[in-house]
């Protein structure tokens, strides 16, 4: 691991929610960390660059000279308008990437491209990595159409295709659920108007997935496709019931049925024989408290 931590690891969208903290994790184990920004930037390791173009990112990989390069950037709100945009950066993107890896003169040790738990669709139950995916949105079909891509490149590069379920913590968008929940409390407004509150879904902390992620960079696992996941489900009433203990106070839920999707799942979480088979149970390290504590009280 010593050895190890002294090498380059390049990550597309260092500086989105994800980035921020997997960025963080691997300086802090010693590794030299490089990565693509959308915008401008400061961060001499930081490079600028749309993956659009498969140019600008064979020249910063060529001059960085990664050991791993770990694939986050991608259009990952459902709801985001540009439907085009979408599958454009998640599919031709990702086809970009390999396209420049594959001219380096030489074999990253591991690649790991962040698919989605979205690939399912909305099925009941316990999701494991033999289904067949049946995605119901643009995003989540963008990213099957990726992993179906992908295959192609299995033979040439070290490649792990991953589908992490919900995760949040600190920095996440304000317009995903947790942060919703958080913010509402941490204004101490009176009441908040949700969606169906009586699912059972997982929701996992971004540190847990970036330990998850690292742990699979070091593994022996290539041409696969795996859950990172923690396989807890939780209903959305219990995350209010934390929240309202950890603010002292009660808030007045009520139910918008603009927010309610037709036919929802009851109960939706990841298998992860797979994941601990190949890296460990650490889940258990994680607490749900904790995490929204985290938020809560991050300034």
């Amino acid at each position: 691991m010593e050895e190890l931590s002294r090498q380059k690891v390049f990550i597309t969208g260092i500086n989105g929610f994800t980035g921020v903290h997997l960025e963080k994790y691997l300086l802090e184990k010693g590794y030299e960390v490089y990565g693509t920004t959308l915008s401008e930037t400061e961060n001499r390791n930081h490079f600028p660059c749309d993956i659009l173009s498969e140019e600008n990112l064979f020249k910063i990989l060529n001059s960085v000279k990664p050991n791993f390069v770990i694939h986050l950037a991608a259009i990952s709100f459902v709801a985001a308008s540009n439907k085009q945009n979408i599958y454009n950066v998640n599919i031709f993107g990702t086809l970009n990437l390999l396209e420049a890896i594959n001219k380096l003169d030489y074999v990253p040790s591991k690649v790991l491209i962040a698919s989605s738990a979205a690939v399912y669709g909305n099925v009941e139950g316990e999701l494991d990595e033999t289904m067949c995916p049946q995605p119901v949105n643009h995003y989540g079909n963008s990213k099957l159409v990726m992993e179906n891509m992908i295959k192609s490149y299995f033979e040439k590069q070290n490649i792990i295709v991953t589908r992490p379920f919900n995760y949040t913590g600190i920095g996440q968008e304000p317009h995903f659920l947790v942060p919703k929940i958080v913010s509402h409390f941490k204004e101490n407004k009176s009441d908040i108007s949700l969606g169906n509150i009586d699912v059972y879904r997982e929701f996992n902390d971004v540190d847990y997935v970036v330990e998850c992620y690292t742990k699979l960079l070091l593994s022996n696992l290539k041409s696969e496709v795996i859950n990172v996941c923690s396989g807890k489900a939780v209903n959305i009433k219990h995350i209010i019931n934390i929240m309202e203990e950890l603010a002292g106070y009660k808030i007045k839920v009520s139910v918008n049925p603009e927010f309610v999707r037709k036919n929802e799942i009851k109960m939706l979480k990841g298998a992860s024989h797979k994941l601990i088979t190949a890296i460990g149970d650490f889940t258990n390290e994680y607490d749900l408290k904790n995490t929204l504590k985290k938020i809560y009280t991050n300034k």
